[in-house]
């Protein structure tokens, strides 16, 4: 009865660290766990209890973590489980130092444990992958970490029938394709993890995370009606604990809401609150998020020096290390100035933006450009070596005939006749040989030169869209706000055309800055990028018709970039060039091969007149499409329209 007893206690142990429920007295399961370490009933019982040991004091002490660790080894080296056991729990200590290690034994441990049907086993392999999956998160490689989560962790969660291990493997994959704007799928994936919370009882701090971030999922959607039934219930299971800090998430989830639903009072309320909270319980990184929120909902409001003291407080209290942080909160500073009209203070806060923005960009500039210029280099460096070679081996080879051919002028009779042939024929042989080589080797070079001269216009496209959007934009900012000032204090009626045409050519130059290196493709992949360039091109006189199948999310980042040059130089060619009324494109990936195929019913053209013409655009379509194997056939006649299909391997 007493053995019992202690194994009962070690289980529900165990389940409390495996559950990462809160502790309510650490010193009380510390000291049972030293107590069944050092007197439990059997090896199995002490190397469990030293293995959770470890684990407890790997968060904040790791020397005391590792000498838990190797007494439960002493224990479990002989039984194959509780070596199982024992990896699971070393991959754990090594969780925070050496990540590669910890994957190496999360593997190792999960291979142990298939040896075994039990419930438990499952459990263990379970968590095994989806910690494996949050080390990946790490590495920044989301797709192995969604991949084992899906394909490793649930199945196994399944197998054991714990519900509430499902519900929180789904709400892991769900946050993962929200922090990637993928808001569909990330409400699918949040959905299935509230469904098997109601067949299990989850702990209140994990239902109601989950219930917030689809919450704030939802609204980044603009379904506000599915929003507010979670909302609800969070709010309801929040309610007998006031001072819980998960009150501070959901005031920030429910001031989105409210917000998105153009109820700015009830917003700012439930963001006063949640600041309170966050103040009270010393929450800062909590607190200036909220605080955030609250300067751009005074902002919207107009309430503009409301919102400068928010910021000014966000800006004081916490340390912005980060440039892309001081950059954020010295512009919103610089542009409440200008909506308080006091042009002097905008103008030096947008200033700080620029000295921010200086003290970035430069240095990142000089490491593009000396790494194009180094493969450039390199490449052409490398080409002139190889010609001297085989100019050389020509050199060396014609000479060594020549002299069999003199030696053999000096025999007679059919015998020298057919050996003076046979070295022609080998001398022509070798010729060709080496003409052949040399072919190869240029073609190769070429393919290196255009590969380095594809990727410097790619980064220089990005560096003069960011000098563009920043430099020029800021100091046109600029030159506005002391013209808008100078309008607003001293009126002078010739101003105002000026100054409108100075915002139009703000607008029009971020338009080119965004054309140059498009926000979609960065963010949401070729597929989006392409239907956005279409629907950009689209207008009054021509319809353009984008059809896609199949294509990757995974595709390498330079080969979409290429592709998308494609689409925009053949759609362009068809509006400027053919005048064309209707265009259809087609985009289809199969595995490795993607096809293009533009279709127009243009003005036509001969096609062996483009090679002639050498258009810089046609020309750059060809480089892009040899530099990835592809090749490109053209049909098209004078008034009969065109259709160009491309074959490009990614």
């Amino acid at each position: 009865m007493k053995n019992l007893l202690l194994l009962t206690l070690f289980f529900l142990a165990g389940f409390t660290i495996a559950s990462a429920q809160p502790l309510l007295n650490e010193k009380k399961y510390v000291d049972s766990l030293v107590h069944l370490g050092l007197q439990g009933p059997n090896d199995s019982v002490k190397a469990r209890a030293c293995y959770l040991l470890s684990d407890f004091w790997s968060y904040s002490d790791t020397a005391k973590a590792l000498h838990y660790l190797r007494e439960g080894k002493k224990y479990g080296d002989d039984h194959p489980y509780l070596q199982a056991v024992g990896a699971f729990y070393e991959a754990g200590y090594y969780f925070d130092l050496d990540v590669d290690r910890a994957l190496d034994l999360y593997a190792k441990s999960a291979g142990l444990f298939s040896r075994f049907g039990s419930k438990e086993s499952y459990v263990f392999q379970a968590r095994a992958w989806r910690n494996s999956g949050a080390l990946y998160q790490r590495k920044d490689d989301l797709t192995a970490m969604v991949d084992l989560i899906l394909t490793k962790a649930i199945p196994m969660a399944e197998k054991a029938g714990e519900h509430m291990l499902i519900g929180g493997y789904y709400a892991d994959v769900g946050m993962v394709f929200m922090n990637k704007r993928m808001h569909p799928k990330a409400a699918g994936y949040f959905g299935k993890s509230l469904a098997y919370y109601k067949m299990a009882r989850p702990p209140l701090h994990t239902e109601v995370t989950t219930l917030l971030f689809a919450v704030e999922n939802y609204v980044y959607m603009d379904s506000l009606s599915l929003a507010k039934p979670l909302l609800d219930k969070a709010a309801a299971l929040l309610r007998p604990f006031p001072e819980s800090e998960y009150n501070i998430d959901y005031c920030n989830a429910a001031s989105m809401y409210y917000r998105s639903a153009r109820d700015p009072e009830t917003s700012m309320a439930l963001l006063q609150r949640g600041i309170a909270l966050a103040g009270k319980l010393d929450k800062q990184y909590k607190l200036n998020e909220l605080r955030f929120h609250l300067f751009e909902l005074h902002f919207d409001q107009g309430r503009y020096e409301a919102a400068r003291k928010t910021l000014q407080l966000a800006i004081d209290e916490t340390p912005v290390d980060l440039e892309g942080n001081r950059m954020i909160y010295y512009m919103n500073m610089s542009q409440t100035y200008e909506k308080m009209g006091n042009l002097p203070k905008a103008y030096e806060w947008l200033k700080k933006f620029n000295g921010v923005r200086d003290s970035v960009y430069p240095e990142r500039l000089k490491s593009e450009l000396a790494t194009i210029e180094s493969k450039y280099n390199g490449a052409e460096k490398e080409k002139r070596i190889i010609q001297l070679q085989a100019e050389k081996q020509e050199a060396g080879m014609r000479s060594k005939n020549q002299r069999l051919m003199n030696w053999l002028l000096g025999s007679g009779g059919l015998l020298a006749l057919a050996i003076a042939l046979l070295l022609v024929i080998f001398y022509r042989n070798s010729r060709r040989q080496a003409h052949q080589k040399l072919v190869e080797i240029e073609q190769q070079q070429e393919i290196k030169v255009v590969n380095a001269m594809l990727a410097g216009e790619e980064q220089e496209r990005q560096r003069v869209a960011r000098d563009l959007h920043d430099g020029l934009g800021g100091a046109l900012a600029g030159i506005m706000i002391k013209l808008s000032h100078q309008q607003r204090h001293q009126p002078v009626a010739q101003l105002d055309e000026p100054i409108g045409q100075l915002k139009d050519s703000i607008g029009e130059l971020r338009r080119i800055a965004r054309n140059m290196m498009p926000e979609s493709l960065l963010k949401s992949g070729l597929e989006t990028a392409l239907r956005d360039l279409c629907a950009s091109l689209r207008h009054e006189d021509t319809d353009i018709e984008f059809q896609a199948s199949g294509i990757r999310a995974d595709m390498p980042a330079a080969a979409q970039a290429n592709i998308y040059r494609i689409v925009q130089e053949l759609l362009s060619n068809a509006i400027r060039h053919a005048q064309a009324t209707k265009i259809i494109l087609q985009c289809i990936q199969n595995d490795h091969v993607f096809l293009i195929t533009a279709e127009d019913d243009g003005r036509g053209f001969d096609p062996a007149a483009i090679a002639p013409a050498k258009g810089i655009g046609f020309s750059n379509i060809q480089n892009r499409v040899k530099y990835m194997k592809g090749r490109i056939d053209i049909e098209s006649r004078p008034q009969e329209g065109a259709t160009i299909n491309i074959e490009l391997y990614v």
